[in-house]
């Protein structure tokens, strides 16, 4: 398969290749992604969303109209030890039945989850109903953030982050861990989809997990990201240079407000982009 990226040889290129939707747990809608990508200059961009490949096509159309090339991608998030790790893929293969398949079963594990959580904050006097969450989303897909936001609306919390703090992070009361699902899982979806498996948003514990992750096809890291200061960044830019990985980079846009995560805070050179699009058409 070919990927043809249009040039503008008026103005210099970047790309932002970690964002996400209102299909999964970011605020906007695909089309207002690509149209706020176009607003701060960005030439391309990667749809990202967790578990769900359903804003794709809408993004694909929005990108047309405002001259954005977009990326199909996903995010899927994995645990390694009892540390959370995120995969995130490129070029994914939209129409794939089996990925499509296996990305339904983790959406009902998600739900389950949620449903799990709701009962443990039910017990502690902490009230919310499917009918609020379903506010802030749609039946496809129910993340921690959506229950936060609710938490926050019915005056639990005054914020996100503190819905996390008190509820539902990963040491908090009401948190339920997810049901086992490997990194290697993860990057044999993507393969089997004819993607580009990526190591998203990198902790320093990578070198006790990246070369298994590179046995099992990891091809990339994710080096530039919000959370990343630039040594950070160079940091993960040697390792993958070291095991001839591929570079990444994106801002992890939601949408939400009062968020490091703002669209095109990462501007990834494109020059990383066409290293993508190169293995790609190589393959």
């Amino acid at each position: 398969m070919s990927y043809l990226f249009r040039k503008n040889n008026n103005r210099i290129k970047y790309a932002d290749l970690h964002l996400h939707t209102n299909q999964s747990d970011g605020k906007l809608p695909p089309e207002k992604v690509v149209a706020e990508a176009n607003r701060a200059g960005l030439s391309t961009i990667a749809i990202t969303d967790h578990d769900i490949l359903d804003g794709i096509e809408s993004a694909l159309s929005a990108g047309k109209k405002h001259n954005v090339d977009v990326i199909p991608g996903l995010e899927l998030s994995a645990e390694n030890n009892g540390e959370e790790i995120h995969i995130l893929g490129f070029f994914i293969d939209k129409n794939n039945r089996q990925l499509q398949e296996r990305l339904d079963e983790l959406r009902e594990i998600r739900y389950d989850r949620a449903l799990k959580m709701m009962d443990k904050l039910r017990k502690m006097g902490v009230v919310i109903e499917l009918s609020d969450v379903f506010e802030q989303t749609s039946e496809k897909y129910i993340g921690r953030p959506h229950l936060a936001a609710v938490l926050v609306k019915k005056g639990y919390a005054n914020t996100m982050s503190e819905a996390f703090q008190r509820f539902l992070g990963n040491h908090a009361p009401a948190y339920m861990p997810k049901e086992a699902f490997s990194p290697s899982d993860a990057i044999k979806m993507i393969l089997d989809a004819n993607g580009i498996p990526v190591l998203a948003h990198p902790g320093m514990s990578i070198n006790n997990i990246l070369d298994k992750l590179i046995a099992h096809g990891l091809m990339g890291i994710e080096a530039f990201h919000p959370y990343h200061t630039s040594a950070l960044s160079d940091y993960y830019c040697n390792i993958a240079k070291d095991r001839n990985l591929l570079i990444t980079g994106g801002s992890d846009f939601h949408g939400f407000e009062n968020s490091r995560k703002s669209l095109g805070s990462v501007k990834l050179p494109y020059e990383y982009v066409e290293k993508l699009k190169n293995y790609i058409n190589f393959r």
